[in-house]
């Protein structure tokens, strides 16, 4: 039977888009599903600060009266603005069964939908942007998933190579044992960039959430100047940095998150890394499918206000930057060093610093001299209209 794919319009369909990810991966042990209460506000364009710029629609595939895949087709007005000669839309959110026939009719789709706007390209899995969930996973899939980090079968890429898409970008993920001592030579360089810098009257410290916004604030203005020449970076609104400030509140660990202030208090470095709640959502899985959402919540405020240290097992670096004029001061030793301390602190025993584009050598470097070891690749697809 051919395949028919069908707009999202109604309250029904979206439970079955949301709830796809559930089969088709049931019987992978790996897998950690989304943060329902998260993913619902991220699909829902009345909520989710994205739409407030940019704008989506979500396909549902259908095979035999079955839902067999989903996909979501992205405009990101933000990306064109900060890169006027890519003319790209995007995909995301996308899940299906190994059926080329069923995937074919889902990226006819989203490239219809995206052609329509006027683009040229179409680019992902980006879901909805770069502060999302982007790439799609083809080394390392025998590892578990982190927070905002994609997880998929080996045979996407097949879907994707037989429609004709071309890399874009490729990905790295970097994994440390926190159970291993951080290399004497990193602690020793790190402790005299440190020892200099106090010396100058900078400041080095975790972040405060008695002054919440404040904090936000500075590490935001770090990630818009440091991260702005970076490949596919678009800058975050005002209310995606809101969004972020009610998320931080909540599950922030000050001692995870180190920001570097100037003399005259002027912003320098920041680090920005984070418990794995994918802990509690790989925990639910073995409820019913409708007891998730209580059950993937509960578990989190249990582990966040109610269990003793070691609260998580993993936790993940996923911000660091340096305002360009204070490179080339080794103070991006410090932005690893210090929150790995922190992390072995706090009992964790596994790290992930993820993502980095896969030609950003002054990143990779620093990451590798700390014993990270490259153990997940992610690339992202070009497809021309």
């Amino acid at each position: 039977m051919a395949i028919e794919v069908r707009k999202v319009t109604g309250t029904a369909e979206m439970k079955k888009f949301i709830r796809l990810p559930w089969e088709i991966y049931k019987d992978d042990p790996i897998w950690a599903p989304d943060l329902l209460m998260d993913l619902k506000k991220r699909v829902n364009k009345k909520k989710h600060p994205f739409f407030e710029y940019g704008d989506a629609d979500f396909f549902l595939a259908y095979k035999d009266g079955e839902v067999v895949g989903r996909i979501a087709a992205i405009e990101n007005p933000k990306h064109n603005s900060f890169h006027p000669d890519d003319k790209t839309g995007f995909w995301g959110f996308f899940e299906c069964i190994n059926d080329q026939e069923a995937a074919n009719a889902l990226f006819n789709a989203a490239g219809e939908w995206v052609k329509t706007r006027g683009y040229k390209n179409m680019r992902g899995p980006m879901s909805c942007d770069t502060q999302d969930e982007v790439g799609m996973i083809y080394e390392g899939l025998d590892t578990q998933r982190f927070f905002i980090m994609p997880h998929n079968p080996l045979y996407y890429m097949e879907l994707c190579e037989k429609y004709g898409m071309k890399k874009a970008k490729d990905l790295i993920a970097f994994h440390l044992d926190l159970t291993a001592p951080i290399p004497e030579k990193v602690v020793h360089i790190a402790d005299i960039i440190r020892q200099k810098l106090l010396k100058k009257g900078f400041t080095i410290r975790n972040l405060d959430k008695k002054n919440l916004k404040r904090d936000l604030r500075i590490i935001m203005d770090i990630y818009q100047a440091a991260w702005k020449e970076n490949w596919g970076f678009a800058p975050m609104s005002e209310r995606q940095f809101n969004e972020l400030a009610e998320n931080m509140s909540l599950i922030a660990e000050k001692e995870l998150i180190i920001i570097i202030e100037g003399p005259n208090k002027e912003p320098v470095g920041m680090a920005v890394a984070l418990y794995d709640w994918m802990e509690c959502t790989r925990w639910a899985r073995k409820f019913p499918f409708w007891m998730q959402d209580l059950m993937q919540l509960l578990n989190l405020v249990w582990r966040l206000f109610l269990k003793p240290r070691p609260k998580f097992k993993r936790g993940r670096l996923f911000l660091a930057g340096v305002m360009p004029e204070f490179r080339g001061q080794g103070i991006d030793s410090l932005l690893y060093v210090f929150p790995f301390e922190a992390g072995k602190k706090l009992k964790l025993t596994d790290g992930e610093l993820s993502w980095e584009l896969e030609d950003n050598t002054a990143i990779i470097s620093p990451i590798e001299k700390m014993g990270g070891t490259t153990y997940k690749k992610m690339r992202i697809w070009d497809k021309s209209l």
